[in-house]
């Protein structure tokens, strides 16, 4: 079954620091280093990213470019629709397990009442210190975390536990 990390695009631009130090004025090349982040997760997970802008404001209609024959799929919302209402959709369709990456809280319950496993910008940023770089170690086997050895139906659970323990 396929899995997914679904990457609400400008939020976690906005919310790590590897981003907003190359804010330059030039949106496209920010764009771009998280496209290239996300390669490196889909590559590194083996879980197929999607990566989601906020393009409500511009006049086009929604778009797609997949990337690395499909690891990575960028999305641009359509002209009056917001990258939540596309990530909303995405997290109903898609067949698998989904993770979504935004700090936003409204999208965060969306996603869990939906079956959707939610994680923060920072757990982004810690996914990718956890690679290694490619030129140094190579052969570096991948670490193992206890998420890739559960079920989606176990991950839910426990997601569940750690929220009602959190709103105490």
């Amino acid at each position: 079954m396929a899995s997914y990390l679904i990457l609400d695009g400008y939020n976690v631009i906005g919310a790590l620091e590897r981003y907003r130090k190359r804010d330059t004025g030039d949106l496209d090349a920010i764009r771009e280093l998280l496209v290239n982040d996300a390669l490196k997760a889909a590559g590194w997970t083996g879980r197929t990213v999607v990566v989601v802008f906020d393009a409500h404001r511009s006049p086009g209609p929604r778009s797609e470019e997949p990337r690395a024959k499909g690891a990575v799929r960028v999305i641009y919302s359509a002209a009056g629709e917001s990258a939540d209402d596309v990530i909303e959709r995405l997290v109903d369709d898609l067949d698998g397990a989904v993770t979504v990456y935004t700090a936003d809280f409204a999208l965060q319950r969306s996603a869990l009442a939906h079956g959707a496993t939610r994680a923060t910008p920072q757990e982004f940023q810690e996914l990718l210190d956890e690679m290694p770089a490619l030129a140094r170690t190579p052969r570096r086997p991948r670490r193992s975390s206890l998420s890739d050895r559960l079920s989606p139906d176990a991950l839910r659970s426990l997601e569940e536990i750690r929220r009602r323990t959190q709103d105490r």
